[in-house]
């Protein structure tokens, strides 16, 4: 093997490889800022939530979906995290799948929450379940991605 080749093989798998990794990255790892305007939130009627009737208090939003097994499993903790945070904090169970769909849900389940829809799917969101905390001023505070413990979820609660 000549040197010369085995360098231009190493320079392009190096490339290959950092360009599938960066791919990667901006695809599941980095998830964009979004405001609870740009989130378009509608009830499971259709009704539009403007942003301005959730001021006043933090509002923690979870983006979920039915089919998203880590959603449905740490429900029971978001509600009990929920329960001991009170009506100082707002969770809101976010989704872009039918209405019908989510109705059916939570027929199933009993949980306290306020579940609401999306208009379209959040741009650039590609991960399920996707946690925002906002502060009482309606500002982005945190985001996380993935699934989160009680812990990391009651730290990311902005002081009402």
């Amino acid at each position: 093997m000549h040197k010369k080749s085995f360098w231009w093989g190493y320079a392009a798998g190096l490339v290959l490889l950092l360009g599938l990794v960066g791919t990667f990255y901006a695809t599941f790892m980095y998830q964009p800022n979004i405001s609870l305007a740009e989130m378009e939130l509608i009830d499971l009627d259709g009704v539009p939530v403007p942003a301005a009737q959730l001021a006043g208090r933090p509002v923690v939003v979870n983006y979920w979906a039915t089919w998203c097994a880590p959603c449905i499993e740490e429900f029971p903790m978001f509600e009990q995290v929920r329960q001991q945070a009170g009506p100082g904090v707002t969770f809101l169970m976010v989704s872009d799948e039918p209405a019908a769909k989510i109705r059916g849900f939570m027929r199933k389940h009993a949980y306290g929450f306020t579940f609401l829809r999306v208009r379209r799917p959040l741009p650039g969101v590609n991960v399920r379940p996707m946690t925002y905390a906002f502060d009482k001023a309606g500002t982005l505070v945190v985001k996380e991605s993935g699934s989160l413990s009680a812990a990391e979820l009651k730290a990311l609660i902005p002081a009402p």
